[in-house]
């Protein structure tokens, strides 16, 4: 199982784009992508700017699926980033972290 923690700092006055963005893969990606097991974005607590998605897949090739199918709906990542840059454009600060199951 592969669980990662992907924190976000939404671009001012981005804010409404970031959440209509979130519901939009939220709903898409539980809906199309076989092999996820959680999926849920979160604002932090009076920063409306800081977001963070919690996401679990099954396995190495279902979350390669689902990062080549947002290809679909957000077209294709810049050269040298695995996501796609209209994702990338909302967003000035990304980072991604996996996490290992300890109990």
């Amino acid at each position: 199982m592969i669980t990662i923690l992907f924190y976000m700092t939404v671009h001012p006055g981005k804010e409404q784009e970031a959440r209509d963005l979130a519901r939009r893969m939220t709903t898409t990606t539980r809906a199309e992508d076989e092999g996820c097991l959680a999926y849920a974005f979160h604002q932090e607590q009076g920063s409306p700017r800081e977001l963070v998605l919690y996401e679990q897949w099954r396995d190495q090739a279902a979350l390669d699926a689902h990062l080549a199918r947002l290809v679909r709906p957000l077209g294709p990542p810049p050269p040298g980033a695995r996501l796609p840059a209209a994702l990338l454009a909302v967003f000035e600060k990304t980072r991604a972290v996996r996490y290992d199951v300890l109990a």
